[in-house]
């Protein structure tokens, strides 16, 4: 039997504080450590059907924990390609950041149909754990991309620090 080749769209967020000098990441339950052979990592999923990859992000926000965000919060940070996701699969993620509250009332696993996480902490951007899905550079560089970024609307009055959706 043949596998019928597929792609697949995923997104997730880089959740900083409002200084981008902290991020929140998720220590994954056993069977996803297993899987993806990391214990930490950031909020994120599948984008299903019907829905824009910001949409898709800020439902996994809301699922993972428990934080309404507008899309338009979202800052994208990149686009990564994955051409041997898993077998058959090319996969396809929107990474995308956001500043919260460090004071933020985190709910883990808030509406997830099974708990996808065992914990989440913030994590110094000089202190990031070993073992996480995405690399230190990559955590890095989002940090100041992510907080120039912030800096400039600001600067014109644009904020972009998400505060509690309507």
């Amino acid at each position: 039997m043949t596998k019928k080749d597929t792609c697949g769209l995923g997104t997730y967020a880089c959740v900083f504080n409002r200084g981008f000098t902290k991020v929140l990441l998720l220590k994954r339950n056993a069977k996803k450590r297993k899987m993806w052979g990391a214990t930490w990592g950031n909020v994120g999923g599948k984008v299903e059907f019907g829905e824009t990859s910001r949409q898709a992000c800020a439902r996994e926000m809301r699922e993972e924990i428990g934080l309404s965000v507008r899309p338009s919060d979202l800052i994208l940070m990149e686009v990564r390609e994955f051409p041997h996701f898993r077998p058959h699969v090319f996969g396809i993620s929107f990474i995308y950041a956001v500043s919260i509250s460090e004071r933020s009332r985190i709910r883990l696993n808030a509406a997830a149909d099974t708990p996808e996480s065992d914990a989440y902490q913030w994590f110094d951007i000089d202190r990031l754990p070993d073992s996480m899905l995405d690399t230190r550079r990559d955590m890095v560089a989002w940090a100041r991309a992510a907080r120039m970024i912030a800096h400039r609307a600001d600067k014109h009055g644009r904020g972009i620090h998400s505060r509690p959706a309507a």
